[in-house]
């Protein structure tokens, strides 16, 4: 008998998708705010200090930032297509394509602390990292049973 947990773990993906959706939207068509403290961290100039002084650079990070925001939503969508078709099904394919999620976490997560010399900028994914891990972990049995 399939427990409930196991049953609806693939709502955790689901909910990971949607959020990364209006993330990268977000990222995508309203980069100044985002690009705030990243400039910040950077360049030790306000983000309205970078546009002044250098309008090119200012176009490039939104430009960058855009970028990154539609990447993220293909992801999303990707993610949410696997986890509505073969992971909700408890098929073995999906389970290994969904454990890119944490690893591609991780892996941004340390990227972003080795770049801007910041250790938080990893400690901030940990969350995240922990609910998608859930997600895997807690149907593991319906994927390979004994």
């Amino acid at each position: 008998m399939e427990r409930v947990y196991e049953k609806y773990a693939w709502v955790v993906f689901l909910f990971l998708g949607l959020l990364w959706v209006v993330v990268g939207f977000a990222q995508a068509f309203y980069p100044d705010g985002l690009a705030e403290t990243d400039a910040q961290l950077v360049t030790d100039m306000s983000w309205s200090e970078l546009k002044n002084s250098s309008p090119e650079a200012s176009d490039l990070v939104r430009f960058m930032y855009g970028n990154m925001g539609l990447l993220k939503m293909s992801w999303s969508f990707l993610v949410i297509a696997i986890t509505l078709t073969g992971y909700r099904r408890g098929e073995k394919w999906a389970w290994y394509a969904l454990c890119l999620v944490p690893i591609l976490l991780v892996s941004t997560g340390l990227f972003r602390s080795w770049f801007l010399g910041d250790a938080s900028e990893m400690i901030q994914s940990i969350p995240i990292v922990t609910i998608s891990l859930v997600g895997l972990f807690l149907p593991y049995r319906k994927f390979f049973p004994r």
